[in-house]
C-alpha cells in the first residue's frame, strides 16, 4: 500500500460520501452518549423477545410523565406498536407503547415517542377467544394524549358525551360493538382507526351497561357467556396399534358442542412404547402408555389417551355424536369401531316422546329433538353383528 492509498483509507474510513461520514460519525457519538448518559437504561425489552439498551428522556409532558422519548442505535429493529418493558429500580416493570418514530435524513440514531400503559385490556373476540393487550386509556377528562395523537396525524373523530379512548398495538381481534370492562364499568367499542398509524390502534368507546349474569367484574372480562367451550373426548374403546404402526388415536374435538377441526398436538409419556420419528408418532415397543392430546392454540385444553402397542385388537365399537340436542334441532350419530363397519347397523330409541329418528343413511343416524319443550334423556341403541351399543343423549333448551 502506497502513501496515496493510506491517505484515502484514512479519510474514507467513515464512508465515501459526506452523508455517510456524518451518519457514521454521529452513530459513534451516540455510542459514547449511550455509555456515559445518566438517562441510559440497560436491558429494556419488547414482548416479542428483543433486548436492547436505550436513552429515555422526558418530553414537555413532565407533569404526568406519560410520554417520553426513546433513543436507540440504528441497528435495533424496534417497530411502532411494540410494547416495551422497563424494569424500575424498585423491582416493578412498567409497560410502554412505542407510539411513533421520528423521521430523519441520514439518522445517527433512532428516536421513538413512547406512552406509558395504564391498563391491561381484556375482551372476548368474535371467535369466542379471550384476548388481552396492554393499552393507554384516557377518559373524557384527560385529553392530553388524545389531542396530541390527533394533532400529530391530523385526525378528526366525533365523540359521544361520555367516552373513553384507548391507544394500543394493532389487534385485528378487536372489532366494533365489543363490550369491554374497565375498572368495573362497561364500555362499548364505537369507533377505531388502525390505518392512520401502522402498528397502532386508536379506539373510541362509549358507556355501556353492566350485565351481572355474564360480565366478570373480578377479572374485567365482559360477555363471558360468549367464551368458546372446547372439549376433547375419547371413545370408550381400547385403542390398540401394531408394532411399527403410525399412531393416529381416535378422539373428538368440539367447540360449543359442535365438532371443529382446530389443530391438536400429541405428546407421548413413554418413548419406549411410542415416540416421534420425523414428526410422525410411531409405535416402537410393546406395552401400554398414555398420550396427552393438547389443543395447540389453547394449551390449557388437554386430554389423556391410553393406547396399547403389540396386542391383537379385539373388535369394539361406540356411537359417535354430540351428548346434547337442543329442542327442535337435529344431531348426527355414527357407529365407529376398531375395525371398519361392513354390515348393516340398526338404530332405535328407548324414549320416543323426547325425540325421533328421522333418517338412517350409510350408518349415519339423524335424530330430531321434540318441539314441545319436553326435556330429558334419551338412549340411542345401535345393533351390529348381534351386539347392542348405547349412548345417552340429553334434550336441552335452545338457550
Amino acid at each position: 500500500m502506497n502513501y496515496l492509498d493510506v491517505y484515502f483509507s484514512r479519510i474514507n474510513h467513515l464512508g465515501e460520501t459526506t452523508a455517510e461520514r456524518i451518519q457514521n460519525a454521529g452513530a459513534r457519538s451516540f455510542e459514547k452518549w449511550l455509555d456515559q448518559s445518566p438517562h441510559t437504561v440497560r436491558n429494556l425489552s419488547v414482548e416479542r423477545g428483543l433486548y436492547f439498551d436505550g436513552i429515555l428522556l422526558e418530553n414537555k409532558d413532565k407533569e404526568h410523565k406519560k410520554i417520553m422519548f426513546l433513543h436507540v442505535a440504528n441497528d435495533i429493529p424496534l417497530l411502532v406498536g411494540d410494547i416495551m418493558n422497563w424494569k424500575l429500580q424498585n423491582g416493578t416493570t412498567e409497560k410502554w407503547i412505542i407510539l411513533l418514530e421520528e423521521k430523519k435524513v441520514n439518522p445517527k440514531y433512532r428516536t421513538f415517542w413512547i406512552v406509558r400503559c395504564n391498563y391491561l385490556l381484556k375482551w372476548v373476540d368474535l371467535n369466542g377467544h379471550v384476548q388481552q393487550s396492554w393499552s393507554h386509556c384516557t377518559s373524557s377528562l384527560d385529553s392530553m394524549v388524545k389531542g396530541n395523537f390527533r394533532t400529530w396525524h391530523n385526525l378528526i373523530a366525533a365523540q359521544p358525551n361520555k367516552f373513553l379512548e384507548i391507544l394500543m398495538p394493532r389487534r385485528d381481534e378487536l372489532t366494533l360493538g365489543l363490550n369491554i370492562i374497565i375498572e368495573e364499568e362497561s364500555w362499548v367499542v364505537v369507533e377505531y382507526d388502525h390505518t392512520s398509524v401502522p402498528g397502532v390502534m386508536y379506539v373510541s368507546l362509549t358507556e355501556g351497561k353492566i350485565n351481572s349474569l355474564v360480565d366478570d367484574l373480578e377479572n374485567n372480562i365482559a360477555d363471558t357467556d360468549k367464551i368458546a367451550v372446547y372439549e376433547l373426548s375419547m371413545p370408550p374403546i381400547n385403542q390398540i396399534f401394531e408394532l411399527g404402526a403410525h399412531i393416529q388415536p381416535v378422539f373428538t374435538l368440539t367447540k360449543n358442542g359442535k365438532i371443529c377441526d382446530e389443530e391438536v398436538e400429541l405428546e407421548t409419556t413413554n418413548k419406549k412404547v411410542a415416540r416421534f420419528i420425523n414428526n410422525i408418532l410411531i409405535a416402537v415397543g410393546r406395552g401400554t402408555t398414555n398420550l396427552v392430546a393438547r389443543l395447540k392454540n389453547h394449551p390449557e385444553i388437554t386430554q389423556t389417551i391410553t393406547i396399547t402397542v403389540g396386542e391383537v385388537p379385539e373388535f369394539s365399537a361406540y356411537i359417535e355424536g354430540n351428548d346434547k340436542i337442543k329442542l327442535n334441532r337435529t344431531g348426527l350419530y355414527t357407529l365407529k369401531g376398531t375395525e371398519k363397519i361392513n354390515g348393516e347397523v340398526a338404530y332405535s330409541l328407548e324414549e320416543t316422546q323426547l325425540a325421533t329418528i328421522v333418517a338412517i343413511d350409510s350408518n349415519v343416524c339423524t335424530i330430531r329433538a321434540n318441539a314441545n319443550n319436553k326435556l330429558g334423556t334419551i338412549t340411542l341403541v345401535a345393533s351390529y353383528a348381534g351386539v347392542n351399543y348405547t349412548k345417552d343423549i340429553k334434550i336441552v333448551p335452545l338457550w
